[in-house]
């Protein structure tokens, strides 16, 4: 995991705990910094430390390096990403990018000129899901919601309860990567044997492939953003086949308040919502049912 880094940050990196470093901020001519356990911090030679002084500073040359390592040294490979703001690496740590952005026709073409990276730092934390999967999915599948704000731990949490529906209730479970996070393709110990994975396509494109072609039981998949994907999880949820996703709210207010999630809402698609405390990482605040009203939790069996 993150050979795409210079030397000197990696060999900076073998004095930390990789367990708990959850993102690199790599920005041109500062230093650079680290979410450690939840925290920000600076990286210097000898691991974690908070003196600004003593933090290696990254330099453009740098930033332009790690871009086109993570990028299997084809910038060009990796086009339809930078469209999107970010890169996907070998492990599944996605790279945000900061930049100039190039358009070419009205739509985005490319990020050029790069100057800061934000690399998150994917973790399988087998068992996080646990006591969600007992409140919501012990008797039978279920279309569910997590919500919290970025880097609360949604995306890890999606990928042990794609792990415990495979290989407790043996559904058939299908994730839509769409960055390249959630499932490493051929490896059976992320996300169960039962488990298949379309990677990098739009949600759109890869929940209606699926339905046609996989006849999953249960959809995984991350990060709703627009009413088009919305849409997209409403159809799935009513021909049968259960959906389980994420999204950047605070709470069931916010979304509520949100006229892109609202209309779902009154409509009933998602059985659960999964609340993640906004202080913690991978901690859950509460679950509401279709209704918002609270359901108490339960420890897992």
């Amino acid at each position: 995991m993150l050979e795409f880094l210079t030397d000197e940050l990696r060999a900076a990196l073998r004095n930390t705990n990789m367990r708990f470093v959850y993102e690199l901020r790599i920005r041109a001519g500062k230093p650079v910094a680290v979410n450690y356990k939840g925290a920000y911090s600076f990286l210097g030679k000898s691991g974690i430390t908070d003196k600004q002084s003593a933090a290696l500073t990254a330099s453009a040359a740098d930033v332009e390096e790690i871009v086109f390592r993570a990028s299997n040294y084809s910038v060009y490979s990796v086009t339809e990403q930078m469209k999107q703001g970010f890169i996907t690496g070998a492990h599944g740590e996605r790279i945000g990018l900061a930049g100039m952005y190039v358009y070419e026709g009205g739509e985005a073409f490319t990020v050029r000129d790069v100057t800061s990276l934000n690399i998150r730092v994917p973790h399988e934390v087998r068992g996080c899901a646990e006591q969600i999967f007992s409140c919501c999915f012990s008797e039978r599948a279920a279309s569910a919601l997590i919500l919290s704000p970025p880097g609360r731990g949604k995306t890890t949490i999606l990928r042990d309860l794609a792990r415990l529906l495979a290989e407790r209730r043996v559904n058939n479970v299908l994730i839509s990567d769409e960055r390249g996070e959630i499932g490493t393709a051929g490896d059976a110990s992320d996300t169960g044997v039962f488990s298949d994975v379309i990677r990098f396509a739009r949600k759109k494109d890869a929940l209606t492939a699926a339905v046609r072609a996989m006849r999953p039981d249960v959809i995984v998949t991350d990060e709703l953003v627009s009413a088009e994907e919305l849409a997209a999880v409403a159809m799935c949820v009513r021909g049968g086949v259960e959906v389980l996703a994420s999204a950047h709210l605070r709470g069931v207010t916010a979304l509520c308040e949100s006229p892109v999630f609202s209309p779902f809402v009154r409509e009933k698609v998602f059985s659960y919502y999964i609340v993640l405390r906004a202080d913690g990482v991978g901690e859950v605040e509460g679950v509401y049912g279709a209704d918002l009203l609270p359901i108490p939790m339960r420890q897992p069996c």
